[in-house]
């Protein structure tokens, strides 16, 4: 009975937040657009907006350890892991304005996609190699305007709790555009979000820890599966530290 309740009060919070927020996008993006060309006003109420969820749940604990390490002018292409879609929403909290490459799928999502098309976020078809290359030219554009930009190179969520393989997409990009990486661990999420079909699971506690920045003068004549391959074995040593804990 109270996990019905609980989940009743996240999804009218979803509701209620949505209604009111989704206007306020829009006329923010209305007022903005023409002279915050890298829409970071929009980017910074999205943040506001994606932890709002965070912080009014109950039973949520998120900590964020090295906010202090993402810098709000610098174009960096920051990487993190995925286990839950909670993650989307835990990005939020690092607390720099970013735009998300993300399956194009999403964009089709009634009232958020459409609020991402405003704010600037990447479409990816991966089945797709044109769409590949127009996200590659999309997200260099990007960069080279001085806004940072999130990836999950895992490619989708893991089903098992176990760190996947990382895609070299990420990894290339940020050779292309020469910029550097932010490795980001996030932890405790797994299978958090949902229990079972609508029902959302309740207390648990996440920990979000952005990792020292990687120049691209460190990585600038790395083979990019290396480079793929160094980043996820950070992230991984981190999670393995965090479960000690």
């Amino acid at each position: 009975m109270l996990r019905v309740l609980f989940s009743v009060y996240v999804w009218l919070l979803i509701i209620v937040v949505t209604l009111i927020n989704a206007p306020l996008f829009v006329v923010i993006w209305l007022l903005t657009v023409l002279f915050d060309k890298k829409l970071h006003i929009l980017n910074y109420f999205a943040n506001f907006w994606g932890s709002e969820f965070t912080v009014l749940v109950p039973g949520w604990k998120i900590e964020v350890i090295g906010k202090e390490k993402l810098k709000i002018n610098n174009s960096n292409i920051i990487v993190a892991n995925h286990q839950s879609q909670e993650d989307i929403l835990l990005m939020y909290r690092l607390g720099v304005p970013f735009r998300w490459v993300s399956k194009a799928e999403v964009f089709r999502i009634p009232v958020y996609g459409w609020l991402m098309h405003l704010k600037g976020d990447i479409k990816l078809k991966r089945s797709s190699k044109s769409s590949i290359i127009k996200m590659m030219i999309d997200s260099e554009k990007v960069l080279s305007k001085g806004c940072s930009i999130t990836i999950f190179p895992e490619g989708t969520r893991s089903k098992t709790n176990e760190l996947g393989k990382f895609k070299e997409g990420a990894f290339l990009l940020a050779q292309k555009a020469k910029t550097s990486l932010v490795p980001v661990v996030i932890y405790g999420t797994g299978n958090k979000f949902f229990s079972s079909n609508f029902f959302f699971k309740g207390k648990h506690k996440v920990t979000i820890k952005i990792l020292d920045e990687i120049p691209f003068k460190e990585f600038e004549y790395m083979e990019t599966r290396e480079l793929a391959n160094k980043v996820r074995e950070q992230i991984k040593t981190e999670l393995d530290q965090l479960k000690l804990t």
